[in-house]
């Protein structure tokens, strides 16, 4: 396949690289448990050739993706930091799906040297993947970003969007408020442990840095301080104040799409579409960034009365242009929205005609439009075959096999896995 980069808005002097969560010290869905130790024994290793290879789900016979060039554990989590192969051949259609958050977790191959019942006490850490649904429900890709080549070592992103260094639920019920650092603890934030400060942060969708200097400088929170749970009217709050009047919170623009992609993840959590971010951006940037010509002091008049009419003639103005944006907008996503549903129905139910399901959907609300093509969704996903990508245990014995989405793999792709790590002969 021939790439095409003339697409992408992507600097040839800048590399892109993906950080997030290869493991954690957590049940997966096998029931395993890898230990801290052993997390941290793999942390190590992963940046050593030629294990630091990056796939696209486990497919080791495909050319890397990319490579690990940072490691560590981060309470209980193994933190990865990767850089892509642009050389790779569908390097667009994956850079793309990371951005989008199509492709959104890691899976880890390995193969265990010990263990004691379910929990892998060591372990070798064959390869790393990007997947769409991870064995372990805490790996998942936290950052997507450029950087110049050079700045490698001294790589730090204008922010941070804190991982969950917690099990949490889901409220949908509560009321919410902001909490303040009391509800988190008694102690001053310089009395607080980096572990205890990244613990809080992970209720915030951003930090400068991390772990953060001060207790203000946590921005956008939606989960409940004492049980952790992540609350419905917290995380509209937050998607509210990321694309509000002015900005709405103070975080830089290059940080937005990756707090919205943290958001958008819980509102799938909660069953609900997350509203595009193309859209949100273009929603702040036509009518809710000020105007600044229309901020600037009105001319001196010579009359009071006069210069109160000409104010109140100007807002009446500025009130109906107002209006008429927001209905655009309305329209436009009402439009967006029934192209979407007649899609997903046409993929649902074959073919249908559209001209007349286009004057039905006309006179639906946006909500109720929404609420169509989540159930719309759902039914199609509930005819596609169900995929689990699990992890991958390199076999001893010919008996063993590979456990991937696909199912087993044949004996050729075995005997190329063993040549690959050296485990040859019987």
């Amino acid at each position: 396949m021939e790439m095409l980069l003339k697409n992408l808005e992507l600097n040839e002097n800048k590399n892109v690289f993906v950080e997030g969560y290869a493991s954690a010290n957590v049940k997966d869905l096998d029931g395993d448990i890898i230990t801290e130790e052993a997390l941290q024994q793999a942390a190590k290793e992963l940046t050593q050739e030629p294990y630091n290879k990056v796939f696209i789900n486990h497919d080791i016979r495909d050319i890397p993706i990319g490579k690990i060039v940072a490691a560590e554990v981060r309470d209980g989590k193994l933190w990865v930091r990767l850089m892509l192969n642009k050389a790779h051949p569908q390097f667009e259609t994956i850079y793309n799906s990371l951005k989008d958050g199509f492709l959104d977790a890691f899976s880890i191959g390995f193969r265990v040297l010990e263990r004691r019942g379910n929990k892998i006490t060591r372990l070798k850490i064959l390869e790393v993947s990007i997947v769409g649904v991870p064995a372990n429900p805490e790996a998942v890709v936290e950052n997507v970003y450029e950087k110049g080549a050079k700045l490698i070592e001294e790589m730090e992103t204008k922010g941070v969007v804190p991982g969950h260094p917690f099990k949490y639920g889901k409220d949908e019920q509560s009321a919410w408020k902001k909490p303040t650092l009391r509800d988190f603890t008694n102690k001053s934030w310089d009395e607080l442990s980096d572990e205890e400060k990244r613990r809080i942060a992970g209720h915030f969708a951003w930090s400068p840095k991390m772990p953060p200097e001060r207790f203000s400088d946590l921005k956008l929170p939606h989960h409940d301080p004492k049980t952790h749970n992540v609350v419905w009217r917290g995380v509209v709050a937050a998607m509210a104040a990321l694309f509000g009047a002015r900005g709405g919170v103070d975080i830089p623009s290059e940080d937005r799409k990756k707090v919205y992609n943290h958001l958008a993840k819980h509102y799938r959590e909660f069953d609900r579409e997350p509203p595009e971010f193309k859209t949100l951006e273009e929603f702040a940037r036509e009518f809710l960034e000020p105007d600044f010509e229309d901020l600037k002091s009105p001319e001196p008049q010579e009359e009071a009365g006069d210069s109160m009419t000409e104010e109140l003639e100007r807002l009446k103005k500025e009130n109906e242009e107002l209006r008429r944006k927001v209905a655009e907008y309305e329209q436009r996503e009402k439009e967006r929205l029934i192209d979407k549903v007649i899609f997903a129905e046409t993929k649902l139910y074959g073919k249908i005609d559209k001209e007349k399901r286009t004057e039905e959907l006309k006179n639906k609300t946006v909500v109720e439009l929404k609420d169509l093509y989540l159930d719309v969704l759902e039914k199609l996903a509930e005819k596609q075959e169900k995929q689990v990508t699990g992890k991958v245990e390199v076999p001893l014995e010919d008996s063993e096999y590979i456990e991937t989405k696909w199912g087993k793999a044949d004996k050729k792709t075995l005997e190329e896995l063993r040549k690959m790590v050296g485990l040859t002969g019987d």
